[in-house]
């Protein structure tokens, strides 16, 4: 296995070559220091000769350099420069995804790594197995004291077929050369990665876990961690935030979550009390006789939309109207009717509507809007009422 000069001199950040092959916007040189993207971790950026270099690739076994505009030719000297700052954040998140994932692991060892994501704007890694945000913490602590415990980072090249290959993070499937890149973080995470690493893990100076979600496909998750000056920032962020919870809620610090789960679960009960009452108002509306036709309407305060169109969905499979409005300084309406009612609902809505500034869409059958302030949501089914009366008799 070659090894590249990006292996050889990680923290370099210029280097002179020669260029062995040109095309178009292409070029390849003889040795570089353009890591080309590998093991979730990006592609360097920089300049080759003061030309910007867009993208680096590596294809069958060549590293091209991507140079839109250049001059260059074969056995051209040229002089390289990567973009030193991205470099180093890439390289100190490689190595915190190492340590996250092998903390992870520790805590459950059926996890599997699924896929590894390096920039410098997001840092994530997915997983498949059980994680949640008690054990997500538990291994962030044990990242931060690896982290305090300055261990040293080693590579090794070894045979395919080395035994020790065995005991590390390896998926072999991946192997195409004969020989695998090792990268061990002192002694608790051995792997085989083709990606730059720091030297220790104390360069990497923070670790916070920033976000877990679910991924697709269902069972997998996703937790994005960051590190460095940008984790402290938003540890600091999120204590304060905390010190507003914990005055918000006058609990104790030890017990915001616990009130907080208890405030949750009384919202709940709170939210589902009101949709009971919703539901019980809009089946109390008592019909009025317009041409023999019932028409079934009322104004609210406050509805659930939901609620309101799953009550006027069921209402209008039966020969009747339904006109209903909900809200305060903002109101909709909402007018729907049997499909052999012959009333446009579109055309009243808008009629009504357009008086506050207001308008909405909808079929025949079906139509809802709403307005900002003007007549109000009472004053609204009042005037669709009437509208309908007219249009009926």
């Amino acid at each position: 296995m070659k090894t590249e000069l990006y292996h050889r001199e990680p923290y370099a950040v210029e280097f002179s070559a020669k260029v062995t092959e040109s095309r178009e916007d292409e070029i390849v040189l003889d040795q570089t220091l353009f890591y080309p993207g590998g093991g979730g971790q990006e592609h360097d950026k920089g300049s080759i000769n003061d030309l910007k270099v867009k993208e680096v690739v590596k294809e069958n076994g060549k590293i091209i350099h991507k140079v839109p505009g250049h001059m260059l030719r074969e056995g051209d000297e040229v002089k390289g420069k990567i973009a030193w700052k991205r470099r180093y954040e890439l390289m100190k998140g490689h190595t915190g995804e190492h340590m996250l994932f092998s903390s992870l692991k520790r805590l459950n060892e059926e996890l599997e790594l699924v896929k590894i994501s390096i920039s410098e704007d997001k840092k994530y890694l997915i997983v498949r197995g059980d994680v949640d945000w008690d054990m997500a913490l538990k291994a962030q602590e044990q990242v931060l004291g690896w982290i305090e415990d300055d261990l040293e980072i080693t590579e090794q090249i070894v045979s395919k077929e080395d035994p020790q290959l065995d005991e590390i993070r390896i998926k072999r499937e991946r192997i195409t050369d004969d020989e695998v890149r090792v990268v061990r973080i002192g002694n608790v995470d051995a792997s085989a990665c083709s990606g730059i690493h720091v030297k220790s893990t104390s360069e990497v100076d923070f670790l916070i876990i920033s976000k877990i979600n679910s991924a697709k496909p269902e069972g997998d998750w996703e937790i994005e961690f960051m590190i460095g000056n940008a984790a402290k920032q938003e540890a600091a962020e999120r204590s304060a935030q905390f010190m507003k919870l914990v005055t918000l809620t006058g609990a104790q610090k030890g017990n915001v979550i616990s009130s907080v789960e208890n405030l949750k679960i009384s919202k709940e009960q709170a939210d589902a009390a009101l949709k009971r009452y919703m539901d019980s108002s809009l089946k109390s509306i008592q019909p009025i006789d317009i041409g023999g036709i019932p028409v079934y309407a009322g104004a609210f305060p406050e509805m659930d939309k939901k609620i309101c169109t799953d009550y006027v969905n069921l209402a209008v499979k039966e020969k009747c109207i339904c006109i209903i409005g909900s809200g305060i300084e903002r109101y909709s309406l909402t007018i729907a009717c049997g499909s052999d009612i012959d009333i446009d609902c579109v055309k009243i809505l808008n009629e009504v509507l357009a008086e506050d500034g207001g308008r909405g869409g909808g079929k025949p059958n079906f139509a809802s809007g709403g307005a900002s302030g003007g007549c109000g949501a009472d004053i609204a089914v009042e005037k669709a009422t009437k509208i309908i009366q007219m249009s009926l008799t």
